[in-house]
């Protein structure tokens, strides 16, 4: 019972310091403010983690790979190479800068940069899903030579597309998709054009 209401407080910690996280920003997040949101005494907080940085690394990395197993999910879906890429393009194309999960995976990579920690916990949840990426290509035709060079490629084309968008609404992509899907399934090296 006891263990049972400490893992349902914890969850509610770990919530409403990822949902603050992406509201407020990572160094605006305060103990007292994550206790508040929880519904939860400010002393329960400290209970459950040694720090404010633990917390908020722990929150973080686990809302972006609960974000990362849903897009690997929606990839199983997907009938072929062309409309995953599609869905890929599309979930940071259109991607609103102000909404709050991205700007918690935003405040959590600058944050890494800074706490070797989080960038260690980072790290392994971009690796789980460049794992189950490089696995969906290989499932769709993708050599399986390149499929893990191409799949940490576009994780980072998509990390970058999203990070543009907060600069520029109108980042062009229309054709996208095309450019992928050549890169990923062109077995010789393209002519150097210099």
């Amino acid at each position: 019972m006891h263990s049972e209401r400490g893992r349902t407080t914890r969850g509610a910690v770990l919530d409403a310091a990822a949902d603050l996280i992406g509201e407020l920003g990572w160094g605006r997040v305060s103990t007292r403010a994550v206790a508040e949101r929880a519904g939860v005494l400010p002393g329960l907080v400290h209970y459950h983690f040694a720090s404010q940085q633990e917390l908020l690394a722990e929150a973080a990395t686990g809302r972006v790979a609960v974000w990362a197993d849903e897009g690997l999910a929606a990839l199983e879906a997907t009938s072929d190479l062309r409309a995953g890429l599609t869905l890929l393009l599309e979930s940071v194309a259109h991607l609103d800068p102000t909404e709050p999960l991205h700007l918690l995976a935003s405040e959590t990579y600058l944050a890494a940069s800074r706490d070797p920690a989080l960038a260690g916990a980072l790290r392994r949840v971009v690796a789980e899903f460049r794992t189950g990426l490089t696995g969906w290509l290989v499932s769709r035709g993708v050599p399986s030579g390149t499929a893990g060079e191409s799949a940490a490629l576009l994780t980072a084309v998509l990390d970058g597309i999203a990070l543009h968008r907060a600069l520029d609404p109108q980042l062009p992509l229309d054709r996208g998709v095309d450019a992928l899907l050549r890169m990923l399934t062109t077995t010789e090296a393209p002519p150097c054009t210099q």
